[in-house]
Protein backbone atom coordinates (compact mmCIF):
# COMPACT_ATOMS: atom_id res chain seq x y z
CA UNK A 1 0.00 0.00 0.00
CA UNK A 2 1.21 3.54 -1.11
CA UNK A 3 2.04 5.95 1.79
CA UNK A 4 -0.54 8.58 -0.12
CA UNK A 5 -2.81 5.76 0.38
CA UNK A 6 -2.05 5.53 3.90
CA UNK A 7 -2.06 8.44 4.34
CA UNK A 8 -5.92 9.23 2.83
CA UNK A 9 -7.16 6.30 5.08
CA UNK A 10 -5.37 7.37 8.42
CA UNK A 11 -6.49 11.10 7.56
CA UNK A 12 -10.80 9.25 7.32
CA UNK A 13 -10.34 7.84 10.46
CA UNK A 14 -8.76 10.68 12.79
CA UNK A 15 -11.58 12.50 10.81
CA UNK A 16 -14.40 10.16 12.05
CA UNK A 17 -12.82 9.68 15.23
CA UNK A 18 -12.83 13.65 15.68
CA UNK A 19 -16.58 13.74 14.38
CA UNK A 20 -17.80 11.25 16.82
CA UNK A 21 -16.06 12.61 19.80
CA UNK A 22 -17.06 16.20 18.94
CA UNK A 23 -20.83 15.39 18.81
CA UNK A 24 -20.27 12.91 21.92
CA UNK A 25 -18.30 15.48 24.23
CA UNK A 26 -20.81 18.52 22.89
CA UNK A 27 -23.72 16.65 24.17
CA UNK A 28 -22.11 15.65 27.50
CA UNK A 29 -20.99 18.91 27.97
CA UNK A 30 -24.47 20.24 27.21
CA UNK A 31 -26.24 17.87 29.65
CA UNK A 32 -23.73 18.57 32.77
CA UNK A 33 -24.40 22.25 32.40
CA UNK A 34 -28.31 21.81 32.02
CA UNK A 35 -27.83 19.62 35.34
CA UNK A 36 -25.81 21.68 36.73
CA UNK A 37 -28.04 24.55 36.61
CA UNK A 38 -30.98 22.79 37.76
CA UNK A 39 -29.21 21.38 40.70
CA UNK A 40 -28.62 25.51 41.69
CA UNK A 41 -32.34 25.31 41.32
CA UNK A 42 -32.90 22.65 43.63
CA UNK A 43 -30.42 23.41 46.61
CA UNK A 44 -27.45 22.09 47.82
CA UNK A 45 -27.95 18.39 49.55
CA UNK A 46 -27.58 14.64 48.05
CA UNK A 47 -30.40 15.39 45.18
CA UNK A 48 -28.68 17.72 44.02
CA UNK A 49 -25.47 15.86 43.81
CA UNK A 50 -27.34 12.91 42.67
CA UNK A 51 -28.95 14.70 39.79
CA UNK A 52 -25.55 15.64 38.15
CA UNK A 53 -23.91 12.73 38.63
CA UNK A 54 -26.65 10.12 37.52
CA UNK A 55 -28.10 12.63 35.18
CA UNK A 56 -25.93 13.59 33.24
CA UNK A 57 -24.92 10.49 31.28
CA UNK A 58 -28.65 9.63 31.04
CA UNK A 59 -29.40 13.28 29.38
CA UNK A 60 -26.10 13.33 27.08
CA UNK A 61 -27.62 9.79 25.35
CA UNK A 62 -31.17 11.68 25.10
CA UNK A 63 -29.38 14.60 23.30
CA UNK A 64 -27.48 12.22 21.02
CA UNK A 65 -30.55 10.51 20.03
CA UNK A 66 -32.15 14.13 19.39
CA UNK A 67 -29.00 15.29 17.33
CA UNK A 68 -29.15 11.91 15.37
CA UNK A 69 -32.56 12.77 14.37
CA UNK A 70 -31.95 15.83 13.42
CA UNK A 71 -29.40 14.62 11.28
CA UNK A 72 -31.21 12.04 9.26
CA UNK A 73 -34.42 14.08 8.65
CA UNK A 74 -31.94 17.67 8.07
CA UNK A 75 -28.56 17.16 7.94
CA UNK A 76 -26.18 19.97 9.19
CA UNK A 77 -25.67 22.14 6.19
CA UNK A 78 -27.13 19.75 2.86
CA UNK A 79 -25.69 17.26 1.45
CA UNK A 80 -25.38 16.37 -2.58
CA UNK A 81 -27.08 13.24 -3.98
CA UNK A 82 -28.62 12.32 -0.56
CA UNK A 83 -32.48 12.20 -1.20
CA UNK A 84 -35.05 12.67 1.37
CA UNK A 85 -38.13 13.22 0.29
CA UNK A 86 -39.74 13.91 -3.29
CA UNK A 87 -41.50 17.15 -4.82
CA UNK A 88 -44.03 18.67 -2.36
CA UNK A 89 -45.84 20.05 -5.73
CA UNK A 90 -48.24 16.96 -5.88
CA UNK A 91 -49.97 15.00 -2.74
CA UNK A 92 -47.86 12.14 -3.72
CA UNK A 93 -46.00 9.78 -1.44
CA UNK A 94 -43.91 6.63 -1.85
CA UNK A 95 -44.31 3.47 0.64
CA UNK A 96 -40.69 2.01 1.11
CA UNK A 97 -40.03 -1.22 2.99
CA UNK A 98 -36.78 -1.96 4.50
CA UNK A 99 -34.56 -5.47 5.90
CA UNK A 100 -36.48 -8.01 3.63
CA UNK A 101 -37.72 -9.85 1.98
CA UNK A 102 -39.04 -11.98 4.69
CA UNK A 103 -40.73 -15.19 3.73
CA UNK A 104 -43.66 -14.45 6.55
CA UNK A 105 -44.19 -10.74 6.20
CA UNK A 106 -43.12 -9.62 2.36
CA UNK A 107 -45.33 -12.07 1.12
CA UNK A 108 -48.56 -10.50 3.05
CA UNK A 109 -47.68 -7.35 2.50
CA UNK A 110 -47.34 -7.65 -1.33
CA UNK A 111 -50.45 -9.41 -1.51
CA UNK A 112 -52.51 -6.42 0.34
CA UNK A 113 -50.29 -4.34 -2.70
CA UNK A 114 -51.92 -6.03 -4.97
CA UNK A 115 -55.26 -6.34 -3.80
CA UNK A 116 -54.81 -2.32 -3.40
CA UNK A 117 -53.15 -1.93 -6.61
CA UNK A 118 -50.30 -0.13 -5.01
CA UNK A 119 -46.95 0.18 -5.51
CA UNK A 120 -43.70 0.42 -3.25
CA UNK A 121 -39.90 -0.13 -3.01
CA UNK A 122 -38.59 -2.71 -0.99
CA UNK A 123 -34.76 -1.99 0.11
CA UNK A 124 -33.34 -5.80 0.23
CA UNK A 125 -30.57 -7.39 2.11
CA UNK A 126 -28.54 -9.47 0.26
CA UNK A 127 -28.12 -12.53 2.82
CA UNK A 128 -32.03 -12.22 2.90
CA UNK A 129 -32.38 -12.01 -1.30
CA UNK A 130 -30.12 -15.50 -1.47
CA UNK A 131 -31.99 -17.25 1.29
CA UNK A 132 -35.32 -15.87 -0.66
CA UNK A 133 -34.92 -15.32 -3.91
CA UNK A 134 -38.68 -15.81 -5.12
CA UNK A 135 -39.57 -13.12 -3.10
CA UNK A 136 -37.42 -9.71 -4.96
CA UNK A 137 -38.35 -12.09 -8.25
CA UNK A 138 -42.20 -11.47 -7.34
CA UNK A 139 -41.75 -8.40 -6.03
CA UNK A 140 -40.68 -6.95 -9.56
CA UNK A 141 -43.05 -9.27 -11.78
CA UNK A 142 -45.92 -7.24 -9.80
CA UNK A 143 -44.43 -4.05 -10.74
CA UNK A 144 -42.28 -2.72 -7.58
CA UNK A 145 -38.82 -1.70 -7.12
CA UNK A 146 -35.94 -3.15 -5.52
CA UNK A 147 -33.01 -1.23 -3.78
CA UNK A 148 -30.14 -1.79 -2.09
CA UNK A 149 -29.78 -1.83 1.86
CA UNK A 150 -26.83 -3.97 2.43
CA UNK A 151 -25.68 -7.45 2.73
CA UNK A 152 -25.80 -8.45 6.25
CA UNK A 153 -27.01 -4.68 7.42
CA UNK A 154 -23.98 -3.63 9.27
CA UNK A 155 -22.95 0.33 9.59
CA UNK A 156 -21.26 1.19 6.52
CA UNK A 157 -19.73 4.08 7.76
CA UNK A 158 -17.07 2.07 9.76
CA UNK A 159 -16.30 -0.52 7.09
CA UNK A 160 -13.24 -0.25 5.17
CA UNK A 161 -13.57 0.16 1.56
CA UNK A 162 -13.14 -3.08 0.45
CA UNK A 163 -15.75 -4.41 2.93
CA UNK A 164 -18.27 -1.71 2.01
CA UNK A 165 -17.59 -2.57 -1.19
CA UNK A 166 -18.63 -6.06 -1.17
CA UNK A 167 -21.97 -5.42 1.13
CA UNK A 168 -22.50 -3.36 -1.86
CA UNK A 169 -21.72 -5.76 -5.01
CA UNK A 170 -22.84 -8.72 -3.35
CA UNK A 171 -26.68 -7.20 -3.12
CA UNK A 172 -26.58 -6.50 -6.58
CA UNK A 173 -25.60 -9.44 -7.36
CA UNK A 174 -28.05 -11.02 -5.06
CA UNK A 175 -30.63 -9.20 -6.85
CA UNK A 176 -29.76 -10.01 -10.45
CA UNK A 177 -29.45 -13.62 -9.74
CA UNK A 178 -32.78 -13.56 -8.10
CA UNK A 179 -34.35 -12.21 -11.41
CA UNK A 180 -34.96 -8.67 -10.89
CA UNK A 181 -33.48 -5.51 -12.45
CA UNK A 182 -30.07 -3.21 -11.75
CA UNK A 183 -31.10 -1.50 -8.66
CA UNK A 184 -31.20 2.39 -8.96
CA UNK A 185 -31.64 3.51 -5.13
CA UNK A 186 -29.01 2.63 -2.08
CA UNK A 187 -30.70 3.22 1.54
CA UNK A 188 -27.92 2.42 3.89
CA UNK A 189 -28.53 0.62 7.56
CA UNK A 190 -30.04 3.56 9.84
CA UNK A 191 -30.17 6.08 7.66
CA UNK A 192 -26.00 6.37 8.06
CA UNK A 193 -23.63 7.42 5.62
CA UNK A 194 -20.37 8.97 4.79
CA UNK A 195 -18.03 10.30 1.84
CA UNK A 196 -16.63 6.92 0.98
CA UNK A 197 -20.55 5.63 0.16
CA UNK A 198 -21.51 8.66 -1.60
CA UNK A 199 -18.56 8.49 -3.64
CA UNK A 200 -18.85 3.96 -4.38
CA UNK A 201 -22.59 4.83 -4.80
CA UNK A 202 -22.33 7.89 -7.35
CA UNK A 203 -19.27 5.34 -8.98
CA UNK A 204 -22.32 2.92 -9.18
CA UNK A 205 -24.92 4.99 -10.28
CA UNK A 206 -27.07 4.62 -7.10
CA UNK A 207 -29.16 7.39 -5.57
CA UNK A 208 -28.40 7.24 -1.67
CA UNK A 209 -32.39 7.46 -1.01
CA UNK A 210 -33.22 8.18 2.91
CA UNK A 211 -36.83 8.66 4.12
CA UNK A 212 -38.97 12.24 5.32
CA UNK A 213 -41.48 9.80 7.36
CA UNK A 214 -40.61 6.93 9.80
CA UNK A 215 -43.85 4.53 10.69
CA UNK A 216 -41.60 3.47 13.29
CA UNK A 217 -42.81 0.22 13.30
CA UNK A 218 -39.80 -1.37 14.16
CA UNK A 219 -39.82 -0.10 17.68
CA UNK A 220 -41.19 -2.82 20.29
CA UNK A 221 -44.59 -2.87 21.50
CA UNK A 222 -45.41 -0.65 18.56
CA UNK A 223 -49.78 -1.42 17.96
CA UNK A 224 -51.04 -1.16 14.19
CA UNK A 225 -53.27 1.43 15.63
CA UNK A 226 -49.94 3.85 16.50
CA UNK A 227 -48.59 2.99 13.00
CA UNK A 228 -51.67 4.22 11.26
CA UNK A 229 -51.93 6.94 13.74
CA UNK A 230 -48.35 8.49 13.30
CA UNK A 231 -48.84 8.23 8.88
CA UNK A 232 -52.08 9.56 8.59
CA UNK A 233 -51.11 12.18 11.24
CA UNK A 234 -47.93 13.23 9.72
CA UNK A 235 -47.83 13.08 5.94
CA UNK A 236 -47.18 15.75 3.73
CA UNK A 237 -46.87 15.88 0.04
CA UNK A 238 -43.34 14.96 -1.08
CA UNK A 239 -43.20 12.11 1.62
CA UNK A 240 -41.04 8.94 1.44
CA UNK A 241 -42.78 6.50 3.73
CA UNK A 242 -40.56 4.04 5.69
CA UNK A 243 -41.65 0.53 7.12
CA UNK A 244 -40.11 -2.76 7.43
CA UNK A 245 -40.71 -6.20 6.08
CA UNK A 246 -38.70 -7.84 8.02
CA UNK A 247 -34.99 -7.25 10.08
CA UNK A 248 -35.13 -5.86 13.45
CA UNK A 249 -32.27 -4.91 16.14
CA UNK A 250 -33.01 -7.02 18.64
CA UNK A 251 -34.47 -10.38 16.95
CA UNK A 252 -32.63 -9.56 13.83
CA UNK A 253 -34.63 -11.86 10.51
CA UNK A 254 -37.23 -13.58 13.40
CA UNK A 255 -38.52 -9.51 14.30
CA UNK A 256 -42.37 -9.80 14.32
CA UNK A 257 -43.85 -7.50 11.43
CA UNK A 258 -47.10 -8.40 12.04
CA UNK A 259 -48.39 -4.87 13.37
CA UNK A 260 -46.93 -3.47 10.08
CA UNK A 261 -49.25 -5.74 7.90
CA UNK A 262 -52.17 -4.89 9.93
CA UNK A 263 -51.81 -1.49 9.80
CA UNK A 264 -50.86 -1.10 6.08
CA UNK A 265 -54.15 -1.37 4.88
CA UNK A 266 -55.61 1.48 6.97
CA UNK A 267 -52.67 3.40 6.03
CA UNK A 268 -53.30 3.09 2.37
CA UNK A 269 -57.16 3.32 2.26
CA UNK A 270 -56.22 6.54 4.81
CA UNK A 271 -53.81 8.14 2.30
CA UNK A 272 -56.23 7.57 -1.01
CA UNK A 273 -59.15 9.04 1.20
CA UNK A 274 -56.80 12.42 1.75
CA UNK A 275 -56.18 12.83 -1.83
CA UNK A 276 -52.62 11.25 -1.78
CA UNK A 277 -51.59 9.25 -4.56
CA UNK A 278 -49.02 6.53 -3.63
CA UNK A 279 -46.72 6.28 -6.51
CA UNK A 280 -43.68 4.43 -7.62
CA UNK A 281 -39.59 6.15 -5.75
CA UNK A 282 -38.72 6.66 -9.29
CA UNK A 283 -41.47 8.63 -9.95
CA UNK A 284 -42.04 10.51 -7.03
CA UNK A 285 -38.24 11.50 -7.24
CA UNK A 286 -38.61 12.27 -10.84
CA UNK A 287 -38.86 16.42 -9.90
CA UNK A 288 -36.87 16.15 -6.25
CA UNK A 289 -33.36 17.38 -6.74
CA UNK A 290 -30.42 16.61 -4.78
CA UNK A 291 -29.25 19.12 -1.97
CA UNK A 292 -26.10 21.33 -2.01
CA UNK A 293 -22.88 19.33 -1.05
CA UNK A 294 -21.58 19.73 2.55
CA UNK A 295 -18.38 16.68 1.98
CA UNK A 296 -16.78 14.59 4.46
CA UNK A 297 -19.76 14.28 6.87
CA UNK A 298 -21.68 10.98 8.63
CA UNK A 299 -25.16 11.15 9.03
CA UNK A 300 -27.13 9.36 11.98
CA UNK A 301 -30.50 8.07 12.17
CA UNK A 302 -32.55 6.38 14.96
CA UNK A 303 -34.16 3.90 13.12
CA UNK A 304 -33.33 0.53 12.61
Amino acid sequence: MSFKKQHQQAFELLSKVFLYGWIVTICILAAYGLLYLLAGVVGDGPLSSILVYYGTPVLAVVLLLLVGNFYVYHGFGSQADIYRRGSEEEKKVALTFDDGPNPTYTPAILEILRRYGVPATFFLLGSQVDAYPELPERMVSEGHEVGIHSYDHLNLTSLSTPALSSQIFQTIVAILNAGGKYPRFLRPPRGLYNAQLRRLAELLGLRIVLWSLSSEDWMPGKSPEAVVNRILNRVQPGDILLFHDGGGLINGAKNNRKHTVQALPQIIEGLEAAGYEIVPLTELLDKASPEVECPGEVVFSQDF
